[in-house]
């Protein structure tokens, strides 16, 4: 097979994906939470990024096929593990990406409008599904350009923010400690993301060496955007993320944030969603299933289904925003922390388990505040996948 993903294609995947909502909601959250302490916050959290990171891209290129990281689980705990980390993650998708496109609805529709809401999701969604099935090609180039874009973008006018500004405002002592660690656990979502590099493994150039590569300029990108646009926004006197952009797109600044915002959107579900349809293709081959599901398109059609059908439950009032994010965090906790798992036994250097153990209990910490949705379909997935037989064909020779 042609690979077709090479240094800057992976890092244009993977940045896009990474600020995604995050930066558009995350500043202004961890702002109202700690003034302006809340730059310690992010410096934390961008030091576990590279953590996180590198723990992840190491084991990306240990990774056999686009099962990615399940596959190092499966092989390092067990088949059984494997699969359930799998299942979190497919589980993750038959949700996440709703919370996502209403998100992104949100900016694309004009206000006053939100009955259409869920009709505008529903269209991000198939939009999503197309570029998954056109090729990893196509999504890496499309990531590649628009992360691109929106790097540069909220680079300049931050910086160009800050330095129009008569003074900077630079905390001099530290904040309370029990508002510090509630903003560390709402902001961690700015870091997750790296444990899906591992499912496009067979569509990298010389995987071992381009990870590597890609994830360093990726992790560059991600943590000189997500500093600069937190200190400029707690600097800001308007404390506007779309006036961020003013000093480079004057008066369009909020129609170009909103384009940004809702390009990152479909960033972040078409990376998720073509990781699970890769995963999936492999994991059905393996199962011996018939031809027709061995097909990329044929597995992004049955996630667009699951979605369509999560979407029509919240627009019947059935599940809430809240209930959709919370079943979708619950199950990227339980592939996280047995990735991270994983990563601890395999990756021998004190500094970075101690980072590692550092990881875990914050997600941990998040997880105990799971919905009761969440908890009983995280048991019945975990239950199933312990307890139910692996289908896994033997190979002929």
């Amino acid at each position: 097979m042609k690979k077709k993903l090479n240094v800057f294609t992976v890092s244009g995947l993977m940045t896009g994906p990474i600020l995604g909502s995050g930066i558009i909601f995350l500043p202004p959250l961890a702002y109202d939470k700690l003034g302006q302490y809340a730059i310690f916050a992010w410096l934390i959290m961008m030091s576990l990024n590279c953590l996180f990171a590198y723990v992840f891209a190491k084991m990306t290129i240990t990774a056999s096929d686009n099962r990615g990281i399940s596959a190092v689980v499966g092989d390092t705990f067990g088949t059984r593990f494997g699969a359930l980390a799998a299942n979190y993650l497919t589980a993750a998708v038959f949700f996440g990406p709703v919370a996502v496109a209403l998100t992104a609805s949100e900016f694309i529709l004009p206000a006053g409008n939100e009955l259409n809401t869920w009709k505008a999701a529903g269209a991000v969604l198939l939009i999503c599904a197309v570029i998954v099935i056109s090729g990893v090609s196509i999504m890496g180039k499309f990531m590649l350009v628009l992360s691109s874009i929106t790097a540069g973008l909220l680079l300049a006018g931050s910086g160009a923010t800050l330095f129009q500004l008569p003074a900077l405002t630079v905390p001099g002592s530290l904040p309370a400690p029990g508002d510090f660690g509630q903003t560390l656990l709402l902001i961690f979502w700015a870091i997750v993301g790296w444990e899906i590099l591992g499912n496009y493994v067979e569509d990298v150039e010389n995987p071992k060496l381009t990870i590597m590569r890609a994830m360093l300029i990726s992790l560059t990108a991600v943590v000189l955007v997500y500093l600069l646009t937190a200190f400029a926004f707690q600097n800001s006197p308007s404390h506007s993320m779309p006036d961020l952009l003013i000093p480079v797109t004057g008066r369009f600044s909020k129609v170009v944030f909103s384009g940004l915002a809702a390009g990152l959107c479909i960033c972040t579900i078409s990376t998720f969603t073509g990781g699970v349809v890769r995963q999936t293709t492999v994991r059905f081959k393996n199962a011996g299933l018939p031809e027709i599901f061995h097909h990329k398109w044929m597995i992004a059609l049955m996630l667009l289904i699951v979605d369509y059908i999560v979407l029509f439950l919240h627009a019947a009032g059935i599940l809430s925003f809240q209930n959709i994010i919370g079943i979708a965090n619950a199950m990227f906790i339980g592939n996280a922390v047995l990735d991270l798992a994983c990563g601890f036994k395999l990756l021998n250097h004190i500094l970075i388990r101690i980072g590692i153990g550092i990881l875990l209990f914050l997600l941990l910490l998040i997880f105990l505040f799971s919905s009761g949705y969440a908890l009983v379909l995280f048991l019945v997935i975990t239950c199933a996948s312990l307890i139910l037989p692996v289908p896994i064909r033997k190979p002929v020779f």
